[in-house]
C-alpha cells in the first residue's frame, strides 16, 4: 500500500459551496487532508467595493470556513489565496495586490494549526506555487490533490502531483 498525502481543496470538496449570503461551513465529504489549498478571491473583490462582489464572504467568515475544513479532515495548515484578476479595477485591489508581492504570507495562528493568508496572483490557483509552497520537503509523488473543479485539475497537472476529482456541486455531476 503506497502512502499518500492528500493535500485538499475547502468549497465543494471538504464543505459544501456556500450560498450567497449563506457562509455557513457545512462538511460534505469525510476526507483526510494533510493540508488546505483554496482559492478565496471573492475577499478582495469585496473589499474593492464592487457592488457585485458583496455576495463574497468577509475574510472572518472565510476564515471560519478554513478552521471548520481543518477540523473535519484534520489538516493542521491551510492556504488561503486571497487573489482575484478583476481586483486590479479598483485603488484598494491594487494595493492588496502590491501587498501580495512584497509579503506573499501571512500567518495565522488558529487553534487547528496554522492558515496563510496569501494576497499574491502567484498563490491563485491553477498556479501551482501555493500547492509546491504547502508541500515543500514532500516526495511529490506521494502527493494527491482533491478538488472539485477543471482548475484544480490543472492545479494538480502544473505542480506534477496526482489529482482525484470529486463529486461538482457547481455542475451536479461527477466529472
Amino acid at each position: 500500500m503506497t502512502m499518500k498525502i492528500v493535500i485538499a481543496d475547502l468549497d465543494g470538496t471538504l464543505l459544501h459551496t456556500w450560498k450567497d449570503g449563506d457562509y455557513t461551513p457545512r462538511p460534505k465529504e469525510h476526507l483526510r487532508a494533510w493540508a488546505i489549498l483554496t482559492n478565496q478571491g471573492g475577499i478582495p473583490l469585496r473589499w474593492s467595493g464592487f457592488p457585485w462582489a458583496k455576495k463574497y464572504p468577509t475574510l472572518r467568515q472565510a476564515l471560519m470556513r478554513v478552521r471548520v475544513g481543518m477540523q473535519v479532515s484534520g489538516a493542521r495548515r491551510a492556504l488561503m489565496a486571497c487573489y482575484h484578476p478583476k481586483q486590479h479595477r479598483s485603488l484598494v485591489g491594487r494595493m492588496l495586490a502590491l501587498i501580495g508581492m512584497v509579503i506573499p504570507l501571512f500567518p495565522i495562528l488558529v487553534p487547528e494549526g496554522i492558515v496563510w493568508i496569501s494576497f499574491s496572483a502567484k498563490a491563485r490557483k491553477p498556479s501551482p506555487w501555493g500547492l509546491l509552497w504547502l508541500a515543500r520537503g514532500l516526495p511529490l509523488e506521494k502527493i494527491v490533490y482533491v478538488g472539485d473543479e477543471e482548475s484544480d485539475r490543472q492545479l494538480a497537472q502544473n505542480a506534477g502531483v496526482r489529482f482525484r476529482l470529486v463529486r461538482s456541486e457547481r455542475s451536479g455531476e461527477t466529472v
